[in-house]
């Protein structure tokens, strides 16, 4: 008897998965291929029949076409995790299947529901997919909306799919700007030149024709809402071509290869970003030097952001056993640890600044706790001054009590002590100084966010570790010596840029993890608060203009006005230095 495989791709469908895995309990096997959700989705499978399998999310195409390699069936029935199958259908599929037929797969249309209630027009009377076909004969191609390619030959089935794909406005807009990346992504490597027809035409189009030609209006105001929404889908798909065409930034100015290297996988791969604190590095890679290699093999990958004053060429000589990469400008400590992440070998990746110390005791410690716990997401060690005293274990991520340092304290008296023990703490986050996080970890949460130039960085990682239900851990027993400051606060032009880049950063946090109405709240108070306490260090500034300390007031007076006017011209929290940026210059 010829048996079907259902497939359910999953990414966050806590709220839909239940009721898919009902809809397909016909199949002689269920595969759900989850792209890491971070929700409840994964432990509601657990709970079914179904066959779990995990895989970092590129396109859906190559989603789909791993969970058909995995299959054990010769027929593939394919559903979205907001699709159910109504009993007529099912009936369908289970006698096609069992019976003589020359078709290799079968169009199977698709009833369309706003908030639960089917839309008869607006586009989606004659909206079919292929959801039924043979394995050996269909592949999925396209990195969105893609589609089957077979060579053979295609029915069609009679009953009709039930799509609720529409729960709320901003759910189905938010679904449609994901897909608009995926989209722009395909037309720009196919070099499309976005002109004022894609952008202001083409929208108007897709609303005309859905609206009017397609008889959308007879759906009343759901019926416009849905056609409002796929004409911004495509306004927002040559939007999206045109950031992806003007922010790419050339990340590899030119690679300084000391050795042809070594593609066999190693235990840590060692990344450092660096930018003129040369001083610093040497006593660094000195240290890491004297590694034996015996307890773990490791690589040591050095990216220098474009520090543009002749030392990169003689560091590259005197390490020649490291790997120095020059990045094409100062892009940021973000960028240079994605690009040290992207050119290195490790299962392990251990960030350091360039004005740390490390032993190799200390890092093989740290590895053996990292490879032992799936769970822990970052792993990190305490950090010794040069002064001999330890920096704060404790951080606490950014809030509406605890934005500000005094508001911080008194939630301090109240809050729940940090979970920890003899050995380990478990902070919200570890500085960036000192980052060990396994490739798979790093994979899952798509590495650093090059939104922050420079601090916040780190906040923003362990942030994102630990919405995605992993541990941020650091051992108390474990240290490495970190010469705090050295590798940025050089002089007074340096303190002004790095200072105000904090105060930036937290504005791109806050931008970045609340929603709504308290994001709003905390970016006002953040501004009001900023613009009150700089304005009165700068007075004291122009009182004191002699002092550098005090002087320096002024300048991040003025750097915050800067600042903010950039941002309401450019319509964006992101700093000006930002990779980000939207329509950045290359």
């Amino acid at each position: 008897m010829t048996k079907i495989t259902a497939i359910i791709p999953t990414f966050n469908e806590e709220s839909n998965i239940q009721r898919a895995l009902d809809s397909v309990s016909f199949a002689d096997e269920i595969i759900v291929i989850d792209s890491f959700s971070t929700d409840k989705t994964v432990a509601i499978v657990k709970e079914s029949k179904a066959i779990l399998l995990q895989r970092i999310f590129d396109d859906f195409s190559s989603q789909k076409n791993f969970a058909i390699e995995k299959a054990s069936n010769d027929w593939i029935f394919l559903l979205d995790a907001d699709e159910t199958v109504p009993e007529n259908l099912k009936e369908e599929i289970l006698q096609t299947v069992i019976s003589t037929t020359n078709f290799d797969a079968f169009y199977i249309y698709r009833s369309f529901f706003f908030k639960n209630k089917k839309l008869n027009f607006s586009g989606w009377r004659r909206d079919k997919v292929i959801r039924l076909f043979h394995k050996d004969t269909c592949r999925y191609v396209g990195k969105v909306h893609e589609e089957i390619s077979t060579n053979g030959t295609i029915g069609f089935l009679k009953g009709k799919l039930n799509h609720y794909s529409y729960k709320n406005y901003h759910q189905y807009k938010n679904k449609l700007k994901n897909y608009a990346k995926l989209q722009a992504q395909e037309l720009l490597e196919k070099g499309l030149f976005v002109s004022p027809y894609h952008l202001f035409l083409k929208p108007f189009v897709r609303l005309f024709i859905q609206f009017v030609i397609q008889f959308g209006f007879l759906d009343g105001y759901r019926g416009f809402v849905i056609s409002w929404l796929h004409a911004f889908g495509v306004w927002r798909r040559y939007v999206e071509v045109f950031n992806l065409k003007y922010k790419i930034p050339k990340n590899i100015k030119y690679p300084i290869e000391n050795f042809e290297v070594n593609s066999v996988e190693k235990d840590i791969s060692i990344i450092i970003v660096n930018y003129k604190s040369w001083k610093h590095l040497k006593n660094c890679l000195d240290a890491l030097t004297h590694f034996k290699q015996e307890k773990f093999t490791f690589e040591v990958v050095v990216v220098d952001n474009n520090s543009n004053d002749g030392k990169l060429k003689e560091f590259s000589e005197k390490y020649t056993q490291f790997r120095f990469i020059e990045n094409s400008g100062n892009n940021g400590f973000a960028n240079g640890c994605n690009l040290g992440a992207i050119n290195s070998v490790g299962k392990n990746m251990l960030f350091l600044n360039p004005d740390t110390i490390a032993n190799e005791d200390a890092i093989h410690k740290v590895l053996i706790n990292l490879n032992n716990n799936e769970n822990y997401g970052i792993v990190s060690c305490n950090q010794l001054n040069n002064n001999g005293s330890f920096e704060d274990v404790d951080r606490i991520f950014p809030g509406p009590f605890t934005l500000f340092g005094i508001t911080r304290a008194i939630y301090r008296l109240f809050a729940k002590e940090t979970k920890q023990d003899d050995e380990k703490v478990f902070p919200d986050w570890v500085s960036g100084s000192v980052v060990f996080i396994s490739r798979k970890w790093f994979q899952k949460i798509n590495g650093w966010n090059e939104d922050y130039w420079m601090y916040f960085e780190d906040v923003d990682l362990c942030k994102k570790v630990r919405d995605a239900n992993g541990e941020v851990v650091l051992f108390k027993n474990v240290n490495i010596i970190h010469n705090h400051g050295g590798a940025s606060r050089i002089n007074i032009n340096t303190s002004k840029i790095t200072k105000s880049e904090v105060l930036i950063s937290k504005h791109v946090y806050l931008r970045n993890h609340f929603k709504g109405l308290t994001r709003f709240l905390l970016l006002c108070l953040l501004v009001f608060m900023s613009l009150i306490s700089k304005i009165l260090l700068a007075i004291i500034g122009i009182c004191f203009f002699f002092i550098p300390k005090l002087k320096l007031n002024l300048y991040l007076f003025l750097e915050l006005i800067k600042y903010y006017r950039h941002s309401l011209k450019k319509g964006t929290w992101l700093s000006k230095r930002s990779m980000n940026l939207p329509f950045k210059n290359e």
